[in-house]
């Protein structure tokens, strides 16, 4: 019995004791596991915690790239300090947190906390970046950007950025029209008889032999600049100073019509012999129809008169007799001619047989003959003349000395028509451009590209370049005649259509008795139509557009034509003309504006040869030259674009 009492109990310890080694067994493996588990916890956040360093190291280092590149391209950064940045390569600069602050009452100007993680530069949290020139003979730029968080102590490495910014130059603007008007060169001869130039801005330069004119109704309101030989006709009145400048100034004799009449109260002669260019010597005025010097009134049919309220001289040779220019000193305000007169260096003026009016004479440094002197008075200094004549002087002095020194009359002077070749080297790159078939209805397309025509005629349609996306050209190689059709730009803030004429190629808006509707939207107008103030007009469905349609002023056209040589660019009645029109060509290459019969032009244009008409005049408004502009600011554009961003460590 007791033995089987003791192996029961044996069993039963036996059992206890495989219990106990299970329950070890399983806490073992517990431990195992949990151990497992917390080492896989802690790897895990360990990655976790690397891999968002490096998530917000390319994040803050893109973010911090990106407004960078936005500063450039929004000239916030501009393109001169960009230069000057990259011109020190191994210069780290490093870019700051901002911070987000409060502005409620009581708030400090360090409120708040970077928020930005990897501006702030504190324990080796840092964002630089250099600025380096890309070398190979390019003027593109590289932006290095780095950015390094040091938080886990285990991302060893910057998270690294490279931005080229790639260079494209700006249009150049082009060195033409810098004058209101320029016509002309030696030899040539221009009958202009309805040309209104309004504004007293800019001015109105006539080279060669010009007329003025043989019809009625030319009026200049802006200084007239003459370098060459003018006929004064019947009916021009200038209203500002009329200035023949250089030695080949003068005036042919005889003379048709009524001679060269300043409004009273509005402008003077000046004579001014000045040495400019290749040209050197005194003006010898009037002449004859050979070119030898002459005295005015000496002869049949050489008498002219030229009326203005006084005349200064400056290296100038004149002679003159009977009426021309003669004044009145007893009653200058009515005066047929030119009562004052300053005689300045280097002048040899002579006042031969004055029987009528006049004149009173200040010597300041010149030579003068006088064999009235009942009739002519001359006074060495202003200080001998009459109260009355003294104002009269010493605005003649000072605007005569100003204008001696003016470097802009210098250069309007100097303007010349550009050659052939010249415009042809300058320009010639324009020549190209992708076909435009359609000749009719219409036919949009988009700015930023170059565009042709291959000639022909077009009729009933309109060609609209929308500028939004840049500059455009569009090349014309061979004649064009235009019916009821007209170039529309639009959205042209800041951009430019050049319209490029081939060398002898001719351009034609044809006069079109009836205008049309065929197309929804389409203006009832011919020609070229490139300032927004036009754009944005109800054109309405006459022929007759408006009088007030040239009161545009102070805005630049966005259309510019060029010419290539021996072009004729012509438009006409109730046609509207917005573009600054260069056309070269010199000699046989000579080219032609004619704009005539109540054409709407609102630019400025240059041509050795110009046809006003003789209907209505041409007028003229005031236009800034390119690149003058008007008040309204105008966008800041970087030449430097994002070409390509890489990262790396």
């Amino acid at each position: 019995m007791k033995l089987l009492q003791l192996g029961k109990c044996h069993q039963k310890n036996s059992k206890r004791g495989g219990m106990l080694v299970i329950v070890l067994m399983i806490f073992c493996v517990s431990l195992i596991l949990i151990s497992s588990a917390m080492t896989i916890t802690l790897s895990s956040r360990s990655r976790y915690y690397v891999d968002t360093e490096r998530s917000q190291e390319r994040l803050t280092l893109t973010c911090a790239a990106e407004a960078v590149v936005d500063a450039i391209e929004s000239q916030e950064i501009t393109d001169a300090q960009l230069q000057a940045m990259s011109s020190n390569p191994d210069m780290p600069y490093e870019i700051t947190g901002a911070t987000k602050t409060s502005v409620k009452e009581g708030a400090q100007a360090d409120n708040g906390k970077n928020i930005a993680p990897g501006l702030s530069g504190a324990s080796g949290n840092q964002t630089y970046m250099y600025v380096k020139p890309a070398g190979g003979g390019s003027k593109d730029i590289i932006l290095d950007f780095s950015t390094k968080l040091v938080v886990t102590g285990e991302n060893k490495q910057a998270e690294s950025l490279r931005v080229h910014m790639k260079y494209y130059p700006p249009a150049p603007t082009p060195k033409i029209c810098e004058n209101m008007v320029t016509c002309g060169e030696e030899g040539s001869y221009n009958d202009i008889p309805k040309l209104e130039v309004n504004g007293t801005k800019s001015f109105t330069v006539f080279h060669g032999d010009v007329e003025l004119s043989s019809g009625s109704g030319s009026y200049i309101h802006n200084p007239t600049v003459i370098t060459g030989t003018v006929k004064g006709g019947a009916g021009t009145v200038y209203h500002n100073d009329v200035i023949f400048y250089g030695p080949n100034a003068g005036c042919q004799l005889p003379s048709p019509g009524n001679g060269i009449t300043i409004a009273s109260g509005e402008g003077n002669f000046y004579f001014l012999g000045v040495d400019y260019g290749e040209y050197s010597g005194n003006i010898n005025f009037f002449k004859n129809s050979s070119g030898q010097t002459v005295t005015a009134g000496s002869g049949d049919k050489m008498s002219m008169n030229m009326k203005a309220d006084g005349a200064y001289f400056y290296n100038t040779n004149l002679s003159s007799t009977d009426w021309t220019m003669s004044g009145n000193i007893d009653k200058p305000s009515e005066s047929a001619g030119t009562t004052y007169w300053v005689v300045g260096s280097g002048s040899n003026v002579k006042r031969l047989n004055a029987n009528d009016g006049g004149n009173v004479i200040l010597k300041a440094g010149g030579n003068v003959t006088v064999t009235n002197t009942e009739k002519n008075k001359v006074y060495n200094s202003v200080d001998e003349a009459p109260d009355a004549a003294k104002t009269a002087f010493n605005n003649l002095s000072k605007k005569g000395a100003d204008y001696l020194a003016d470097e802009e009359l210098k250069n309007a002077a100097s303007r010349k028509i550009p050659t052939a070749a010249e415009q042809q080297a300058e320009y010639g790159s324009y020549a190209t451009g992708e076909e435009i078939t359609e000749h009719g209805g219409l036919i949009k397309r988009d700015g930023g590209k170059a565009y042709r025509l291959n000639g022909g005629e077009y009729n009933k349609g309109r060609l609209e370049i929308d500028l939004s996306k840049g500059d455009a050209s569009l090349y014309i190689a061979a004649d064009c005649t235009f019916k009821s059709f007209c170039i529309k730009v639009s959205n042209a803030s800041s951009h430019k259509l050049v319209i490029l004429l081939g060398y002898g190629v001719d351009v034609k808006w044809q006069d079109q008795p009836e205008f049309w509707n065929s197309l929804e939207g389409m203006p009832y107008a011919q020609g070229i139509i490139s300032c927004d103030l036009r754009n944005n007009y109800n054109w309405g469905n006459k022929p007759d557009l408006p009088q007030n349609i040239n009161a545009i002023s102070g805005q630049e056209p966005a259309a510019i034509v060029i010419g290539l040589g021996k072009n004729t660019l012509s438009a006409g009645r109730c046609m509207v003309m917005d573009a600054y029109i260069s056309l070269a060509g010199t000699g046989t290459d000579a080219s032609t504006v004619s704009l005539k019969d109540n054409v709407h032009f609102y630019g400025r244009f240059e041509a050795v040869n110009v046809d006003t008409g003789n209907s209505d005049n041409l007028k003229m408004e005031y236009c800034p030259k390119l690149g003058e502009g008007d008040s309204t600011p105008k966008p800041l554009i970087s030449a430097y674009k994002a070409e390509s961003y890489e990262y790396h460590y």
